[in-house]
């Protein structure tokens, strides 16, 4: 065997032995996902996971130092994230109507296949105080933040001088808003709260809940007890 046919085969040897090891880095993932939405995380042992996974408690310390590092990567896999951003980005921006519909339709049609994401948020949330979310928060804000601001720009002459974080937290808001009464009280609230629910949001967010003329009385009162204010000031 010549230099380079034995350099070749441990090359291959490596990548052979890399990929075996991804494998079984995923198969513990799987694991230990499987367990965390059945059992809930302090259920769930390290053995308990190994066993699933079909390796020694060893071999799974190999891959993870810590069962908190074990739903780090579970999280992260799982997130349904990589399915949300880019219904958000594929929503149309150049309508705030059909942006509004778009968006929000798109996300929660990739929130209702992963039934497990409620599981695996209230542990994010319980267990961990919202640490890998607000990683994953600071890692996303950029790309979300330049679709606000591109559906501001597009919508600019239509919509009120609202800062754009604050757009987007009432967005998402209303997203999270829906997604959980609905999974949480739906079943048991009568058919009212379930008829026409997703488009009375989507006018909600649009328009807000008070009738045009109720509006513009409001406002008309709120800018006339401001100038009063600051003639008062003035003198």
């Amino acid at each position: 065997m010549n230099e380079r046919s034995f350099i070749s085969g441990e090359i291959v040897l490596m990548d052979h032995s890399l990929r075996r090891g991804e494998q079984t880095r995923n198969t513990i993932i799987e694991a230990a996902h499987d367990l965390f939405v059945q059992q809930g995380y302090h259920g769930t042992s390290m053995r308990q996971i190994a066993k699933r996974a079909g390796i020694a408690l060893g071999g799974l310390y190999n891959h993870f130092e810590s069962k908190e590092k074990v739903f780090e990567s579970v999280f992260l896999e799982y997130h349904p994230y990589m399915q949300t951003v880019p219904a958000l980005l594929a929503a149309r921006h150049e309508n705030i109507e059909a942006f509004a519909q778009d968006a929000i339709r798109a996300m929660l049609a990739a929130l209702e296949v992963r039934p497990d994401f409620m599981n695996l948020m209230f542990i994010e949330l319980v267990e961990f105080n919202s640490v890998q979310l607000g990683e994953l928060f600071t890692t996303l804000l950029p790309t979300i933040a330049s679709v606000v601001q591109d559906v501001i720009k597009s919508n600019q002459d239509r919509l009120r001088d609202i800062p754009p974080m604050m757009l987007m937290r009432f967005y998402f808001g209303m997203l999270f808003s829906y997604y959980l009464t609905d999974k949480i009280f739906a079943k048991y609230a009568p058919p009212e709260f379930q008829d026409g629910a997703m488009d009375y949001y989507i006018d909600i967010f649009l328009h807000g809940v008070m009738a045009a003329d109720t509006e513009h009385r409001a406002d008309t009162e709120h800018r006339a007890d401001t100038e009063h204010r600051a003639d008062k000031a003035d003198v």
